[in-house]
């Protein structure tokens, strides 16, 4: 989407997509407080046998959340009204973009004040349905897409509209079938206990800090950049912020259902398995996010030259830092999860917030000092990022978790990074060698550092239980095949 655009609309135009995406990106400060623990303690009461609990959680929980969608939609209202005086738009845009940002805020809300009512996968640990109706959701947003772009015309405007369809849409079917899991998931007027209400939002006070630190780390930098920089700024970060995003978010949802697992561990005092499942999440995460980085900085100057022509060099380097920042991220992948599950949500989100705060300072001091545009707000995200996991996040998992430096080393960092080091090898070689310069090129390249990569891992990274889970899914996989 974003290539078929950039070939077609300004720069201009794409940036107030870019601009208001990373200002919805504040839209979670507005909720968190009241959403943070609500899942965690409907879970909690529903597995404890207290149906009753459930609905007070929940009866408690939604006149908050109303009266937050409330205000959250009459703020969006009047920075609509005034968004020429707020933000940087191009001349002529200013009442496309009052109506996608209108379109966003109220889709958001909605989003919010159903929330409560679709915990009943988490209850029931129906992790599979609900991604499955999640990629429903998105293939109707990419034939919404599609449809309006090529049959009505090119538009920053349809982006938002397909967006909205298809998780209104969702949201109807996920209540419903969420419903149907948990009846238990109820409004009950009579049920209000302001008790409980409390005991959420103080919960959620920690959570929102969390939400505003991740804030910073992506979403700020467009705003910077709208204040400080040029449109090109904008389009060249927001490019590099979207890939790192999709990597994270993709990560984080395959490693989401462990956390009522990593709940009972704590419950259980059961320690060594907890520093098990943690180092190995670690390993994982290193496994599944170097896959995708590293052949993404070797080959981001062929990459961005394919997908967006001349004029867009900076966001090969650009995407290039932020792919970096997952060699320091990767080992704590369960860190965020771990710390909920054992109600250590502070010692982790306070550390989180004093991050990107320094991330945030570095990058107004490179970015309106020294000028240094996309490229400073990326790089101010790598060295903050890499003095605090450092420094603090790696030290904080190993002290949750009782397991020992030696272990992390060895488990997770050598592990973890083996494969990456042995193929990228590989890939920096042919990019020497025979720079890509076709989309076939770069596809056999990266393949062929993809087979060092798996071979590398499957040979020397497995342990005992990572091989007898690869046993499973390949007798699992066989037997689908055979039975279709």
């Amino acid at each position: 989407m974003y290539q078929y655009l950039l070939a077609r609309i300004s720069t201009d135009e794409f940036a107030v997509y870019a601009v208001l995406m990373a200002l919805m990106a504040f839209a979670p400060l507005f909720f968190s407080v009241f959403t943070g623990g609500v899942s965690r303690y409907i879970v909690e009461a529903y597995a404890l046998g207290k149906p009753r609990r459930v609905a007070e959680i929940t009866s408690s929980i939604l006149p908050l959340l109303g009266g937050a969608a409330a205000a959250f939609v009459l703020a969006g209202t009047l920075l609509a009204i005034f968004i020429d005086d707020a933000l940087t738009i191009a001349p002529g845009m200013e009442n496309t973009a009052r109506l996608m940002l209108m379109l966003l805020v109220v889709n958001y809300a909605v989003q919010m004040v159903t929330l409560p009512y679709t915990t009943g996968f988490h209850v029931r640990q129906r992790f599979v349905e609900l991604n499955l109706l999640q990629v429903l959701r998105d293939v109707l947003r990419i034939i919404l897409l599609v449809a309006l772009l090529v049959g009505v015309g090119p538009s920053v405007l349809y982006v938002v509209i397909a967006s909205v369809v298809s998780e209104q849409s969702y949201l109807a079917v996920a209540v419903y079938r969420s419903r149907r899991l948990v009846p238990e998931v109820r409004f009950q007027p009579g049920l209000f206990r302001w008790e409980t209400g409390r005991k959420l939002i103080s919960f959620g006070l920690w959570t929102t800090l969390g939400q505003l630190a991740n804030l910073m780390v992506t979403s700020v930098g467009v705003l910077i950049l709208n204040a400080y920089g040029t449109a090109l700024d904008v389009t060249v970060y927001h490019l590099g912020a979207t890939a790192f995003r999709q990597i994270e978010s993709a990560i984080s949802l395959a490693a989401f259902p462990l956390l009522p697992a990593l709940t009972a561990m704590h419950s259980l005092a059961d320690k060594a398995r907890l520093a098990r499942t943690t180092l190995r999440g670690g390993r994982y995460g290193l496994w599944v996010a170097l896959f995708v980085a590293c052949p993404a900085a070797i080959y981001s100057r062929e990459f961005v030259q394919l997908y967006l022509g001349d004029g867009f060099a900076d966001a090969a380097i650009v995407l290039s830092i932020f792919m970096g920042v997952f060699l320091f991220l990767g080992p704590t992948s369960l860190l965020p999860m771990l710390a909920m599950a054992m109600a250590r949500v502070r010692d982790y989100h306070l550390a989180f917030f004093l991050s990107s705060s320094s991330s945030l300072l570095l990058t107004l001091y490179l970015v309106a000092v020294h000028d240094m545009g996309a490229i400073g707000v990326a790089l101010s995200l790598l060295l903050a990022t890499a003095l605090f996991e450092l420094s603090y996040f790696w030290p904080l998992q190993i002290r949750l978790t009782g397991a020992r430096w030696s272990d992390f080393i060895r488990a997770v960092l050598v592990r973890g990074l083996m494969p990456a080091a042995v193929a990228s090898v590989v890939w920096l070689t042919i990019e020497r060698l025979y720079p890509p310069d076709s989309w076939g090129l770069l596809v056999l390249a990266i393949g062929a550092g993809s087979l060092v990569y798996a071979a590398t891992l499957f040979s020397f990274c497995l342990d005992e239980n990572d091989r007898s889970i690869v046993k499973r899914l390949l007798r699992r996989v066989l037997g689908l095949s055979l039975i279709h």
